[in-house]
């Protein structure tokens, strides 16, 4: 682990950034990674501040960062058991960001041997944090997707593949889940093409392409990829938030209340989830 109090260089060159009298601490942590089936998972930039650091600042030093997400939590809540969170991306605000917050946990365990209890979104979302063998774990409700023959229509001409149902969300900027028609292969996922300019304009929420390997409940196995371009990401390389939307689905179309998640993105990424009463535990 690195972490040093305002001094932590992330590239050969120090960050001019990293000289702000805001900054206190900053460090990396990488979650959903798997070394023996080489899956790097993702990374995030974790930046504690003092009070003072604007939206705009944090958004600049987002913007300097190679990781798929920086996160930013003030250094006089982290201590408190419900602690205010922020993500962002080279380009904007993140309103939900599962891989995020659960870097957070992860290093607040490590460096300072505990983290707050709920983290809260600016859009007064919950995160709820449990710690498992010092591993934290995400606690999230579930999000219930209906079936939606809009998106499917909308998505024809995005995917390089016949697309089976569409499943949506409700909210505006939320998600939507697509199956294939049968005759998609358990490894054409990584070969799908997709075209990113017209989901960007066809489409206002984040895309899931989803497919099942195994239905075996002890077992079960699926593969994903996440595409976002409305929001400034084409593909995710390891997205935690989006489980709260597979994890009800699997279980209204395959009885599965818990499953491996493989994400097929370049990377790639393991998460596994139990599902219970509305609520996912992500890890």
């Amino acid at each position: 682990m690195q972490a040093k109090d305002n001094t932590l260089c992330l590239t050969k060159r120090k960050p001019k950034w990293l000289t702000l009298r805001f900054i206190k601490l900053t460090s990396t942590e990488s979650v959903f990674y798997c070394p023996a089936n080489n899956l790097k998972g993702s990374s995030a930039l974790i930046v504690i501040y003092k009070n003072g650091l604007t939206s705009k600042t944090m958004q600049y030093i987002a913007s300097q960062s190679n990781h798929p997400a920086t996160v930013f939590l003030n250094q006089n809540e982290m201590t408190k058991r419900h602690c205010k969170i922020r993500w962002f991306n080279q380009t904007s605000e993140i309103k939900r960001c599962g891989h995020g917050t659960l870097a957070a946990a992860n290093f607040l365990i490590k460096y300072f041997g505990y983290c707050p209890e709920v983290f809260t979104s600016m859009s007064h979302e919950r995160f709820t944090i449990r710690v498992k063998k010092q591993r934290a774990q995400l606690l999230l409700k579930s999000i219930e997707p209906k079936k939606s023959e809009l998106a499917k229509g909308e998505l024809k001409s995005v995917f390089s593949y016949a697309i089976k149902a569409a499943y949506s969300t409700g909210d505006k900027n939320g998600y939507t889940v697509v199956l294939f028609n049968e005759e998609f292969g358990k490894d054409d996922l990584k070969s799908l093409h997709v075209d990113f300019k017209a989901l960007s304009k066809l489409h206002k929420n984040a895309v899931i392409a989803l497919s099942i390997k195994s239905k075996d409940k002890k077992n079960a196995i699926a593969h994903f990829r996440y595409f976002a371009p409305q929001f400034g990401v084409n593909e995710d390389s390891a997205t935690g938030s989006a489980v709260s939307v597979i994890a009800p689905l699997l279980f209204r179309l395959y009885d599965l209340n818990k499953a491996k998640l493989i994400q097929q993105s370049n990377n790639g990424a393991l998460l596994n989830y139990e599902f219970n009463n509305a609520k996912v535990v992500i890890y």
